[in-house]
C-alpha cells in the first residue's frame, strides 16, 4: 500500500494529509484515520482500481455573536489517497468515524487470500 499525492487541480495549501496507519491481517486491510472535527457528513470515500481515495472538510464552528480575538482553528481540508496492493471485495468496504477516527475496513477478495494445498 502507498500514498500518491493530491491531484495537480488542488494546491497542497488548501489540504493536509491526515496521519493514518495500516494493518493488514488475513482476510481485510484495515486503515485507521485521524480527523479531528470531521463530520461524517463531510467524508467521502472513493474506491477505484485498486486506489482508495478520501477527501474530509472540517468547518471551524463559532457563534454568531463571537468576535474573536485571536484565531488559529480555521477551516481544513484533508486528502489521503493510497494505492491498496492486494484486490478488495470492493462490495463489503465497511467505513467508520467515531471521536474524530475513521475506520476503514477492507476486505481481501476470496480469490486473493493465501491457501495451503494439501498433497496427494
Amino acid at each position: 500500500m502507498t500514498a500518491t499525492s493530491p491531484s495537480p487541480a488542488v494546491a497542497s495549501s488548501e489540504l493536509r494529509k491526515p496521519r493514518y496507519d495500516v494493518r493488514n491481517a488475513e482476510d481485510a486491510y484495515t486503515i485507521r484515520v485521524e480527523l479531528p472535527g470531521v463530520t461524517k457528513d463531510s467524508v467521502t470515500i472513493d474506491y477505484d482500481q485498486g486506489v482508495l481515495t478520501l477527501q474530509a472538510q472540517r468547518k471551524a464552528q463559532a457563534p454568531e455573536t463571537w468576535k474573536p480575538l485571536h484565531r488559529e482553528l480555521n477551516d481544513q481540508g484533508y486528502m489521503l489517497r493510497l494505492k491498496l496492493n492486494a484486490p478488495v471485495d470492493e462490495d463489503k468496504l465497511v467505513a467508520q468515524l467515531v471521536d474524530g477516527v475513521l475506520t476503514l475496513t477492507l476486505p481481501v477478495r476470496e480469490a486473493a487470500k493465501p491457501r495451503r494445498i494439501e498433497v496427494n
